[in-house]
């Protein structure tokens, strides 16, 4: 079986590699189609022996007049390639490869990173209106693959296939506290540590977004409530830049420094995270729109996690059991959340340790990614291996 593996970025979407790497070994052919061939993730492609494509098969939203030499591309490699089934990871790849390839008979299966274009009516309409009888959906998250349903696709057409790989092995295992963020941002042992990682993702003025699609406004005016408060703590913003979105990441370190003062340190990217997430005393994803994010994440390596009510949350965070929901677009809360379990530590060890069992029992790539093996298999076989 040969898959063409298709994302528009060279710099995040770790999970769809060990996704890729699971099925690589176990016999699927994967051809991987990033916007460059030398950066990032292509590297890591070309390390586990899958062949890389770099050229960028996303619309062209901002560059439409990039669209009919993308299309003509698209169609060479796909006659070039002749791949079994062709798999996208963003919407903005799925919806310029049906463009491109209305005639295919090819099958191509989108799962579908969050639900984040579903939430806009336009978008929505705009995506499914240009599939047709070869399209099929992996809803990566249970509130997507409800919006396909409801949306009028058929059920033999939507799956839901989790990322994983969390806990892709040994190598993979979180560690013990070393005590290496504190000691390079010199956080004393008495001040916990409450931290949020992810990427910057800058708001999208074609999607009417005014703060960042991860939330970090909403962080930085949590911290500074739990300041006001008299709460002892130092809140810690771990990542760098999604593509295109330094300024705003410049923006960000500008309003923490207006709101927060040194309460709020910038760590930029860390490439260590088995080695130093387990030193954070609260991991807080105050996403606005998401599937599951790094929740998974800091579940896994069994630290107390807060995150918005959104998109995926909910499926792994079961309020005071495996982590803590709060309504998204409100700091105060987060503040709220933060202090009960900085007041009582010990109970927010027990619902951790509820929630990285949970985690490792959901994420596990030999699960995950063999479920994605199935639905290949369902695809184009109708369940049947053969």
């Amino acid at each position: 079986m040969k898959v063409l593996y298709v994302l528009k970025t060279n710099t995040g979407a770790g999970w769809a590699f060990n996704q890729a790497k699971w099925l690589h070994t176990h016999g699927v052919e994967i051809v991987a189609v990033l916007p460059n061939d030398t950066d990032g993730f292509a590297e890591n492609y070309k390390k586990e022996g899958m062949k890389v494509i770099g050229v960028d098969f996303s619309l062209p939203v901002t560059r439409p007049w990039f669209f009919q030499k993308r299309k003509k591309l698209i169609a060479q490699i796909i006659s070039q390639e002749q791949p079994d089934i062709i798999h996208s990871h963003f919407v903005t790849t799925t919806m310029m490869l049906r463009l491109a390839l209305k005639k295919s008979v090819i099958p191509r299966l989108f799962q579908v990173p969050g639900p984040l274009h579903l939430e806009n009516a336009l978008y929505r309409k705009a995506e499914i209106k240009l599939a047709n009888q070869y399209d099929y959906w992996a809803g990566s998250c249970q509130k997507t693959e409800r919006i396909y349903l409801e949306s009028g696709i058929e059920k033999s057409k939507v799956f839901l296939a989790y990322y994983g790989g969390l806990f892709a092995g040994e190598e993979n295992a979180y560690r013990e506290p070393t005590g290496k963020l504190r000691g390079e941002y010199g956080i004393p042992e008495e001040i916990p540590i409450v931290a949020t990682v992810s990427y910057f993702y800058k708001p999208k003025w074609y999607m009417l977004q005014k703060r960042g699609l991860k939330g970090h406004e909403d962080f930085i005016d949590a911290i500074k409530i739990l300041k006001e408060q008299g709460v002892k703590c130092q809140g810690v913003i771990i990542g760098g830049p999604a593509d295109k979105s330094k300024k705003y990441e410049k923006r960000l370190r500008n309003y923490a420094g207006k709101k927060c003062g040194d309460s709020i340190v910038f760590t930029g990217f860390k490439t260590n995270m088995k080695d130093i997430y387990r030193e954070l005393d609260v991991a807080v994803h105050p996403s606005l729109s998401e599937n599951l994010g790094g929740a998974g994440e800091s579940l896994a390596a069994g630290v107390p996690t807060i995150t918005t009510d959104i998109g995926g949350f909910p499926d792994i965070i079961q309020d005071g059991k495996t982590g803590f929901l709060v309504p998204v677009k409100r700091p105060d809360k987060i503040a709220e959340a933060v202090a009960r379990v900085l007041g009582d530590k010990k109970e927010a060890q027990k619902i951790a340790r509820c929630g990285q069992r949970l985690s490792k029992e959901k994420f596990d790539i030999q699960a995950t990614a063999k479920r994605v093996l199935e639905i290949y298999h369902e695809i184009l076989h109708g369940g049947n291996d053969s």
